[in-house]
């Protein structure tokens, strides 16, 4: 007698099985924000956040006579100047999710409420894009129709290293002004105004900031730039030995630079490997073009309005929601931080 054979293999037999779908998911994009993470948090109270800074006038003899009075005191003990007045534009960052009611109505593998999944990617996906308008972006401190933040670049062009060629970056010449530099960085893959970064690069910007009284304690910079570091601290002629622990593990990479101003730390920063279109010229990419070198302790996230999520509510069917957040940064000393610029090049 014929025996019907159940088995997986058989296509027919089949059909009654689930589908072996596990129930979580895997999110695969980094959800990093190393340069965020890495600075101080503050409060703003109005849409033009403002701050001061001061500087100690440039050393000088003060020697004076036995029995001096109040008017034969030299000059070089006259008072210095006013406090500098600062101010950045808050910008208002906000991202929409629209889930329908049946959607939110089935059983769905990994999510119990696809509304509040979404929400929570939005947010996640904000964070990084704040994230990018500091490290990446060349927008300036602007206050009028779509308000804008500075950036890192719009407040440190006083300490500017160019690796590239001349004409790489223009700095706007103007201390707090909010104002980024521009760049030239196309799209092409052989640019000649751009080279990689080199050992001397981090030496020549460390002793820039220190000679204007800084002392930068971080450089953060992308992937490719972050191992073209350690490939350069490890070539020939460089007096560096890979370090052998007792697991007999070796290191290639290079965590601590100790320059001869000061110990620096190498974080890397995968926003900043990202390419991203900038500006009004369409052809603008920014990817792996800079190094930022700081004191994380001058920086911070000044907020007005804290990241929140406002439900609308129903449209039709759906049910529409917004994360929206409104903030700044606060850079307490423009001088104590730098930028390496015209990177990315072979």
């Amino acid at each position: 007698m014929a025996a019907t054979n159940f088995t997986t293999n058989a296509v027919a037999s089949r059909k009654s099985e689930k589908e072996d779908l596990a129930n979580f998911i895997s999110m695969v994009s980094r959800d990093e924000t190393p340069f965020m993470s890495s600075i101080g948090k503050t409060k703003a109270k109005g849409i033009y956040h403002e701050w001061q800074t001061d500087e100690l006038l440039a050393p000088g003899s003060n020697a004076v006579a036995e029995g001096s009075t109040f008017s034969t005191v030299a000059t070089g003990q006259a008072a210095g100047g006013d406090r500098a007045r600062l101010g950045n534009y808050t910008q208002i960052n906000s991202k929409t999710v629209q889930v329908s009611g049946t959607k939110r109505a089935v059983d769905q593998a990994g999510v119990a409420d696809e509304y509040a999944y979404q929400l929570k990617k939005v947010g996640t996906e904000l964070r990084r894009d704040l994230e990018l308008d500091l490290v990446h972006g060349f927008n300036d401190s602007n206050g009028t129709g779509t308000r804008t933040m500075g950036g890192y670049q719009a407040w440190v062009n006083d300490n500017v290293v160019n690796a590239g060629v001349a004409g790489a970056y223009t700095a706007p010449g103007t201390l707090g002004a909010g104002t980024a530099g521009t760049i030239d960085r196309t799209t092409t893959t052989t640019d000649d105004n751009l080279d990689a970064i080199e050992l001397s690069d981090v030496d020549d910007i460390m002793q820039t900031i220190y000679e204007q009284g800084g002392r930068a304690t971080t450089l953060m910079t992308s992937p490719k730039n972050k191992r073209e570091l350690s490939s350069k601290a490890h070539g020939t002629g460089q007096n560096t030995v890979r370090n052998v622990d007792d697991t007999g593990k070796i290191r290639q990479s290079i965590e601590l630079f100790d320059s001869d101003f000061g110990e620096i730390r190498i974080v890397p920063n995968y926003v900043m490997g990202l390419a991203h279109n900038t500006g009004a010229d369409a052809a603008t990419n920014s990817a792996d073009f800079c190094a930022l070198v700081y004191d994380p302790s001058v920086f911070k996230i000044a907020t007005l309005r804290p990241l929140q999520e406002t439900e609308v509510g129903q449209q039709g069917d759906s049910t529409i929601g917004q994360i929206v957040e409104e903030c700044t940064l606060q850079v307490s000393s423009p001088k104590s931080a730098g930028l390496i610029v015209g990177l990315g090049g072979a």
